[in-house]
């Protein structure tokens, strides 16, 4: 009778406990059908606002309101760029400028008191003349971008894949979310016209940081202003993957 009791209560608790998987994994697929929707979205709202098909084409539109920022770092073959800075895509420039003082980097940053998202011009067809130059003096290329999603989450792509990877492994061993978005696939950055891609050799990585990601860097958003302990953990992530994998034969 004790072990029929036994028997019982065992089969309940494993009963319990696959409820609370199947629940567990119902949440994490709508979890991820939402996010899904979110980067479709995202990718929608890229396209439709995009008021300018280049830079000649913006500059006729926009005498100012934007501004180019190069550090050329004596040495350095890689370079790490953001064309959609400032209040484009905010962040971004943060984490681009936290790569200075290893690497060179660039800069399109939108400085309009608003509406700062018409300033946009997709990857590939962005075509300001200094990057465009710039870019085909390195071997190897890193850009940085946003995404609109509630999701604290990096999309992870570019023609380098075993780059891409490590740089996926190595946020999810300092606890970020992020995938690897296949080749082919939307903000994979492996089109060859995309500007990150027009380096010297093809070779890039490009992360696509999500709304809720980027926020939770700062302690003000809407000013960058105190970056906190994640912004850190963050970059240093991505320069750990640049010294062991980008430096390595």
């Amino acid at each position: 009778m004790k072990r029929l009791l036994i028997c019982g209560s065992i089969f309940l608790i494993l009963c319990a406990l696959l409820i609370v998987k199947c629940s567990h994994s119902q949440e994490e697929k709508k979890e991820q059908k939402k996010h899904h929707e979110e980067v479709e979205k995202s990718i929608r709202e890229r396209k439709k606002g995009d008021q300018y098909e280049s830079f000649q084409h913006m500059k006729w539109h926009e005498s100012e309101g934007y501004e180019i920022e190069l550090h050329e770092k004596g040495g350095s073959d890689l370079l790490v760029f953001s064309p959609h800075g400032g209040d484009i895509e905010p962040g971004t420039s943060e984490i681009v400028e936290a790569f200075q003082q290893t690497y060179s980097t660039y800069l399109f940053e939108g400085t309009k008191k608003d509406n700062n998202r018409d300033l946009h011009i997709t990857s590939t067809k962005f075509d300001e003349p200094i990057l465009v130059q710039l870019i085909k003096t390195y071997p190897f290329s890193m850009s940085i971008h946003g995404y609109q999603s509630d999701r604290r989450h990096t999309l992870v792509g570019g023609t380098n894949r075993k780059m891409a990877r490590a740089v996926v492994r190595e946020l999810k061993d300092r606890g970020f979310s992020a995938e690897m978005v296949q080749e082919g696939e939307r903000l994979s950055g492996t089109d060859p016209k995309n500007i990150n891609n027009q380096n010297a050799s093809g070779e890039s990585v490009q992360l696509e940081i999500s709304t809720a990601q980027r926020e939770a860097f700062f302690d003000n958003f809407s000013t960058r202003k105190g970056k906190k302990k994640a912004f850190r953990r963050y970059v240093n992530a991505i320069k750990q993957v640049l010294r062991d994998v980008h430096t390595s034969p």
